[in-house]
């Protein structure tokens, strides 16, 4: 397919589209450590772009720490690379309940109490949904800066309960403390889109960015007391699996 077509199916500038395609080249080893990237003519005529726009993305290589550039010598990959801190995307409760236990909690916004479950929890539910939930909107923090922006809807009671502690904290470790042996049901379903305005401003991305959704609800004697819609960055995250393992 023509260069020009492949640019024009994305929205973002070209200069950052042919940033990814460099970026890619360094994260898989086309281009290795230490090595000298070809020459900014050759580029050019590569990838059907203007000097300008290898020039800028070059520099935001630069400057996420990738690459050197030489004046009379050339562009080098840097020899140790940044690495991105991630964390496991949890696949059950209990990996959940461990991995909110790494977070730190900043609140964004809470709404009075009272508020109803959204219509569409985006998998399916076939457990009662009834009662007033609060709602908060939060983004969760490690110590190499937002990992997670997520929306929460709580059992009002229950975050009157434990008000102080939730405002503070991750809810599924509060879940699983008082009230673990009483879950009867807990999904999760992830999705790929794109960062909104909210969730971009507050993981620190551009709007429009790939991010992993995560959807889930946990239900106490057969009633939804949690939902959550949750955000994560794709570079500060990562999946495994044990393709043996018994279904």
């Amino acid at each position: 397919m023509p260069a020009a077509k492949l640019y024009a199916r994305s929205p973002q500038p070209l200069y950052l589209q042919i940033a990814a395609v460099f970026r890619s080249n360094i994260h898989s080893r086309s281009w290795r450590p230490g090595q000298q990237v070809p020459p900014l003519e050759a580029l050019v005529e590569q990838y059907g772009v203007a000097r300008s726009t290898v020039r800028q993305a070059f520099g935001l290589l630069e400057t996420e720490g990738l690459i050197r550039r030489s004046r009379g010598l050339g562009t080098f990959v840097n020899e140790a690379l940044p690495q991105t801190p991630t964390l496991l995307i949890p696949k059950s409760w209990d990996e959940t309940v461990a991995l909110s236990n790494q977070l730190g909690t900043v609140s964004l916004m809470e709404s009075n109490a009272g508020m109803a479950l959204p219509d569409n929890l985006g998998m399916p539910c076939d457990q009662a949904r009834d009662g007033g939930f609060q709602y908060l909107r939060r983004v969760h923090v490690t110590q190499a800066g937002p990992f997670c922006y997520s929306e929460v809807y709580l059992d009002s009671s229950l975050f009157r309960k434990h008000r102080s502690r939730i405002r503070t904290s991750t809810v599924a470790p509060v879940l699983d403390q008082f009230y673990g042996s009483r879950i009867t049901q807990a999904r999760q379903v992830l999705n790929v889109i794109e960062a909104g305005r909210e969730s971009a401003e507050a993981l620190q991305i551009p709007v429009s960015a790939p991010v992993a959704e995560l959807r889930r609800y946990a239900c106490l004697d057969g009633r939804v007391v949690y939902f959550a819609r949750l955000e994560f960055p794709f570079q500060k995250i990562r999946m495994e699996f044990d393709l043996l393992a018994a279904g």
